[in-house]
C-alpha cells in the first residue's frame, strides 16, 4: 500500500522524461497485469537522445511499432489502491 508521502518523494524521479522524445526500439504486451494495473497493455523500450533507453508503458490504444517517434506524456499509472492515493507517472505516446 502506497502512502502519499511515499508518492509524492518519487516525483523528482517520476518526471525526468516528461516531454523528452524518442525512438521505440523494443516492445512487449502485458496480458496478465500484477495487482494495482489493468491489463493487457503494452509497454516500450524507448531509445532517447545520446544513446539513453528507458522502459515505460505505452499510453496509445493502437499497437506501438518498432522506430515509432515517441513523447513521454503525464499518465495515471495502475489503479487507486485502497487508501484512495492514485499515482501518476510518465508513459509513452506517438509523436
Amino acid at each position: 500500500m502506497k502512502s502519499a508521502v511515499q508518492v509524492w518523494r518519487r516525483q523528482k524521479t517520476n518526471y525526468q522524461n516528461l516531454g523528452k522524445t524518442g525512438v521505440v526500439i523494443s516492445k512487449t504486451r502485458i496480458i496478465e497485469a500484477p495487482n494495482g494495473f489493468v491489463g493487457p497493455y503494452w509497454v516500450v523500450m524507448v531509445k532517447l537522445d545520446k544513446n539513453n533507453r528507458v522502459v515505460g508503458q505505452w499510453a496509445d490504444e493502437a499497437e506501438p511499432k518498432i522506430g515509432m517517434k515517441t513523447v513521454g506524456v503525464l499518465r495515471r499509472i495502475g489503479e487507486a489502491d485502497p487508501t484512495g492515493v492514485i499515482e501518476y507517472g510518465v508513459k509513452w505516446k506517438q509523436l
